[in-house]
């Protein structure tokens, strides 16, 4: 797997994060996770690539936010 390819569930957590599993259009940018959930690991993972970036948390949910680089991989999706 390259360093771009990314699995069904990554692309699924950019594309919710930026509303686009709801709109044709992105309307925001969050995706929170627990950090003890499947799903932080993905998007630790998408961090670890640039793709997304961690925010501060509030000890309970972490937030992260799609990257640039994050949004130019989902137009070649």
């Amino acid at each position: 797997m390259n360093e771009t390819a990314l699995t069904e569930e990554e692309i699924g957590i950019l594309r919710h994060a930026l509303g686009l599993d709801r709109a044709r259009v992105s309307y925001r940018n969050c995706y929170t996770s627990a950090p003890r959930s499947p799903h932080y690991l993905l998007c630790m993972g998408l961090v670890t690539r640039g793709l997304m970036e961690r925010s501060v948390s509030d000890g309970t949910m972490v937030p992260f936010a799609v990257t640039d680089a994050g949004r130019a991989v989902l137009t070649t999706k």
